[in-house]
């Protein structure tokens, strides 16, 4: 049925089978990006009960001299799995609107597997990187600390998916959806010539801008005015943060991260779609951290979470309730779990001692700074008494 269907030129749907709109359409289906190439991308679907998978080479170059037929091959063996027609199959092509990000771990491991821990630390980073730039593209004065507006959350939560990733892949495709019936957000169009990007948009436009500029001061500092013109055009300490962790791991060589922007939104200005991060630039990172944690202004935040150590002050006898000390409380930081150490005084020292043997929620605020690898709150910390005495039966509690 298939193969009669296509017997009409696929060139009648060139403006709808573009590599860019077949690889949104095999990302939103169950198609794995086996290879992610400038020239062409290996797409594999594998059968269900047994069966053998199926591939497709599709190109990226029309000025290949075989680039029309490798992409004839492509779309006949896609119409060919699904039992479409061409009309059917670029109809469905077609509805798709997602923007796509590709993320390549090219490491010297040749068996085909990684470490457990270390996928899901890239699953961390890439939703850090997300959130990040969603954040931004909502607010662009935020942070990136405290709550997460609604709507960022509802993005992340429904709009934002991961492609499907097999062993030897090292290749992780996010899609993020722009639109659908469920009233995701679209383009809004304020007159005849102003159209403002969607939700989706921005926010992988926001990503690939803060990539880029994290290349290109990884690269060559002197193009910058200082960190704070670097900041300007979109470096963000988490995004750097979370590239650090991705690179950090044994046996990474280099990080190829594109982009594949939906034809259904045209993109309105310059945008990088590739950027590639080789072991001396992700060498960099830490020195870059650096750089953007001293140039923040430590944040003056609350944490709630549960006490899981005790420490004893360094100086003076006696135990820890009597002379303070400190504790290290799991809680979340901008959306994260971390452990955050806590100085206290001896009387709140005592109300954490409770928390720990009671297993209830401990609140402390304070500005949070890290150093190295470590979270705490500096001092002055500020101790929310309220629950604990209440759960003591202490009569002045407020």
């Amino acid at each position: 049925m298939a193969a009669t269907n296509l017997a009409g030129p696929i060139s009648e749907y060139g403006d709808i089978l573009t590599p860019a709109n077949v690889a949104q359409f095999l990302a939103t289906r169950d198609w794995t990006c086996r290879t992610d190439r400038r020239v062409d991308q290996v797409w594999v679907l594998e059968a269900g009960g047994g069966g053998r998978p199926v591939s497709v080479l599709l190109p990226r170059q029309p000025s290949f001299v075989d680039y029309p037929k490798r992409l004839r091959e492509a779309i006949e063996t896609i119409a060919s799995t699904y039992d479409l027609g061409l009309p059917e199959l670029a109809e469905q092509i077609a509805s798709i609107r997602a923007d796509l990000f590709f993320i390549r771990v090219d490491q010297r491991y040749d068996d085909g597997t990684i470490p457990l821990r270390q996928a899901s630390a890239l699953l961390d980073s890439i939703d850090q990187m997300v959130r990040a730039a969603a954040i931004s593209a909502h607010n662009p004065l935020a942070t990136g600390r405290g709550r997460i507006p609604d709507m960022v959350s509802e993005f992340l939560n429904e709009d934002v998916r991961m492609g499907h990733t097999k062993k030897g892949s090292f290749i992780i495709t996010v899609a993020a959806r722009i639109g659908d019936d469920e009233g995701a957000d679209e383009p809004q169009e304020l007159g005849e010539s102003v159209t403002v990007p969607s939700f989706a948009r921005r926010t992988m436009t926001t990503l690939a801008r803060s990539l880029d500029v994290t290349r290109r001061y990884a690269a060559t500092r002197d193009q910058f005015d200082g960190i704070g013109d670097a900041v300007d055009q979109g470096l963000k300490l988490q995004v750097v943060q979370a590239l650090q962790e991705i690179g950090g791991s044994d046996g990474i060589r280099s990080l190829d991260l594109s982009f594949e922007w939906a034809a259904a939104e045209p993109q309105q200005s310059a945008v990088p779609s590739h950027v590639s991060l080789d072991r001396g630039l992700i060498d960099q990172l830490p020195d870059i951290e650096r750089r953007l944690v001293r140039r923040i202004e430590p944040e003056r935040i609350t944490i709630v979470g549960p006490v899981k150590e005790l420490k004893r002050q360094d100086s003076g006898g006696g135990d820890a309730e009597e002379n303070g000390g400190e504790v290290v409380v799991n809680a979340e930081i901008a959306g994260r779990i971390r452990r955050v150490t806590v100085p206290l005084d001896a009387s709140d020292m005592s109300l954490a001692i409770t928390a720990f043997r009671d297993r209830l929620p401990f609140t402390a605020s304070g500005k949070i700074v890290k150093r190295g690898n470590t979270w705490r709150l500096a001092e002055p910390v500020d101790v929310d008494r309220s629950f604990l005495e209440f759960h003591l039966g202490r009569p002045g509690s407020r």
